[in-house]
């Protein structure tokens, strides 16, 4: 085999490692068109989210941070030509003036010109007076915003550039959160007129591209030019939209590569630190930037999968010849340069040993890219050792999982119903329909616990009837959908109105049947059973969601009455937009001790008690995840008289890594026992 044979077969077989890692074309389809059913049920709202970085790119990278921008659209920016055609009859808008600021291409100032009718607190907060003008601070905005964002969800935010980070560790969820609050502004900038007309040798992206991405505007977001004097005042030009566009326009390969070098940084990362000052030399807008270039400069015929290696040297060469300038130039405005204030002096020359000498290694310098190494996974591979086909069973169950999991702990409200219903009634493939009508079902069983709630005001059994009967037919629709949380809050409503014969006959459904849950803790335990029985026999997504899917039951603040009773402590810790969220199979086992414990049945009481007690093992579902589920027990002790028992489970509840433990009442209930021991 001739040394370019060779190197073909290799990239070949590095094309579908990373197709495994990152996401076939496919998955990545799908969570592309997932991500866009989400955002266009949102788009009417006045602050909308749309999600950046791995996200939003399609991106599978375990340990990605999730990176959402929020935009106001109560807020537009505009440029001073703009001033007299758009700011007149908009009363409704705060209008703002893009100014020329002492920093870097790319920063500007941001004058307040009008302040609207709908101002959010945040922006007014941020007004400061600079002679006889009022501007919005970007500093003042960027930390009332980390500060706002923490006090509703009791943990601490640090201001990261423009966003509000949130650590996992601080937030005990599985990822890293940022969020940013942007303006939107319709104008290109002129800043980045350069763009539009620079010379392409290989038409990347096409006028058609470039057009669509001009008329989208840009966005500020709240960040100064941290090499200038004036960067409170400072706003960065945003191309988040843009670049997205971009990235849809990759072709697999292409993609496939932009994730390769998103590994890569990682090595790097992993590699320098303690060795330079600051850590993020290297950060993955700035490979981005690197791959947006790469195209630009070569034809789209060499990206091909028995390429892929040489493309990925290609990238390597560009970012090496860029530390070696000191200037990493933005891709929208060639005039910034990003290393600017850090890739510099000692920085400098440390990155660019390190890039010469990994680049040097040749394919080697795949070694440390992923815990299990690309090149290792490569030998296995060569050796027969591993398949980089998997079986289609298992490709459908992959595909399956990611479908439910994007979609079943998504949480909306029933005022997407409009958009929802009617991107249902225009739905053709599988995987639209089954999204659409979930996030349909789910919105109207959220509209049936507020109209449960509307029972305790009703006059008369007539109205009460009424208002029950709405709530239940509310509700079915997602019980017909999944197990949970459709059919176990279906049960809630037949336990919250006596029926207790129906609660538990739902809830034994639930506890005996075959489900895989899909939630934060998941593990995708029975993986094996879903391949055989419904992988590969023609079922659509409903059916299986049906069939098998279970997911976390979420409780509104608002919802409390419709929540049982005894757990009403946990629901008074919940604040306004956010849940109570317990698993499904202790919730199931919970609910039938209430039912026997109503119906005076000792003996099954005392056997849901047991199993209750087994369930918190559970590896999924169990209270080594799930505080609640200590809690859950606790309560069943303490109703059978049990103090002792009960109090020993509040206080398993406490500490560890569980999601939401600000939530978690159990002092108070601990504190109660012990009042009522002495009294």
């Amino acid at each position: 085999m001739s040394d370019q044979d060779e190197l073909y077969q290799k990239s070949w077989i590095l094309h579908h490692v990373l197709d495994r890692l990152i996401g076939s074309r496919e998955e990545v389809a799908i969570r592309r068109r997932m991500i866009f059913i989400r955002e266009y049920i949102e788009r009417d709202k006045t602050v909308v989210e749309f999600n950046t970085g791995s996200m939003g790119e399609g991106v599978h990278m375990n340990g990605s941070d999730v990176d959402i921008m929020q935009i106001d659209n109560n807020v537009i920016v505009i440029c001073p030509d703009q001033h007299t055609s758009v700011s007149r009859g908009r009363t409704d808008k705060t209008i703002l003036i893009m100014r020329a600021s002492d920093s870097r291409p790319g920063y500007v100032n941001l004058e307040l010109d009008q302040r609207g009718q709908i101002s959010s607190e945040l922006l007014v907060e941020s007004i400061v007076r600079d002679g006889n003008k009022l501007f919005i601070s970007s500093e003042k905005f960027a930390r009332t915003f980390a500060k706002t964002w923490g006090l509703m969800g009791k943990v601490d935010l640090e201001n990261k550039g423009p966003a509000a980070s949130m650590d996992c560790k601080s937030s005990y969820l599985p990822f890293d959160v940022d969020l940013v609050r942007s303006f939107p502004c319709s104008s290109w900038p002129k800043e980045a007129n350069e763009w539009l007309s620079r010379p392409r040798f290989y038409e990347w992206p096409n006028k058609a591209l470039r057009d669509q991405i001009e008329q989208g505007g840009c966005h500020l977001v709240p960040v100064g030019d941290k090499t200038s004097a004036g960067s409170c005042l400072q706003w960065r030009i945003s191309f988040t939209t843009a670049e997205r566009k971009l990235m849809y326009s990759f072709t697999h390969q292409q993609f496939l590569v932009y994730g390769l070098l998103k590994f890569f940084l990682k090595q790097i990362s992993e590699s320098l630190k303690g060795i330079t000052a600051d850590v993020d030399l290297l950060t993955s807008y700035i490979m981005k930037t690197v791959i947006f270039h790469a195209l630009e400069q070569t034809p789209t015929s060499l990206w091909q999968e028995k390429n892929t290696f040489i493309c990925f040297m290609i990238c390597l060469n560009i970012l090496i010849a860029w530390v070696k300038a000191g200037y990493c130039p933005n891709y929208f405005i060639s005039r910034n340069n990003m290393f600017s204030g850090k890739v510099q002096g000692r920085n400098q020359r440390i990155l660019l040993r390190w890039l010469i000498m990994l680049h040097d290694l040749k394919w080697e310098c795949l070694s440390g890219v992923t815990h299990i190494s690309i090149v290792m996974r490569m030998r296995l591979i060569i050796s027969g050792k591993l398949e980089y086909m998997p079986p289609p069973k298992q490709l459908e169950r992959e595909r399956d999982m990611l479908i439910f999991e994007g979609t079943v702990t998504s949480l909306f409200n029933y005022d997407i119903l409009p958009k929802s219903l009617a991107l249902l009634a225009r739905s053709t493939s599988d995987l639209d329909k089954f999204v659409t009508l979930y996030y349909t079902v789910q919105a109207l069983s959220y509209m049936g616990m507020d109209t449960f709630e509307e029972h305790t005001s009703a006059r008369g059994n007539k109205e009460k009837y009424k208002s029950f009967r709405k709530s239940k037919n509310l509700l079915t629709p997602l019980a017909s959908a999944c197990k949970s949380p459709g059919q176990l809050m279906l049960a809630t409503y037949y336990y919250q109105t006596g029926n207790y014969m129906r609660t538990l006959e739902l809830c034994g459904h639930m506890i005996s049947s075959f489900t895989i849950y899909i939630g934060e803790c998941s593990e995708e335990n029975g993986s094996n059973r879903y391949e055989q029985h419904y992988c590969g026999h023609g079922y659509t997504l409903l059916d299986k969601c049906q069939k098998t899917c279970v997911s976390d039951l979420r409780f509104l603040q608002n919802n409390v009455l419709f929540c049982p009773s005894q757990l009403h402590p946990e629901m008074t810790k919940v604040h306004d937009g956010d849940v109570l969220v317990i698993p499904p199979l202790p919730y199931a086992v919970f609910l039938s001790f209430l039912c026997y414990y109503e119906l005076g049945d000792t003996r099954r009481r005392d056997t849901a008690l047991t199993r209750l007690r087994v369930v918190t093992y559970d590896a999924e579902q169990g209270g080594g995840q799930h505080w609640i589920v200590h809690n859950l027990l606790g309560i069943c002790y303490e109703m059978i008289g049990d103090t002792s028992r009960a109090f020993r489970e509040y206080k398993n509840s406490l500490g560890g890594r569980r999601q939401r433990p600000h939530y978690n009442p159990s002092e108070e209930r601990m504190e109660r026992l012990q009042n009522s021991k002495y009294n």
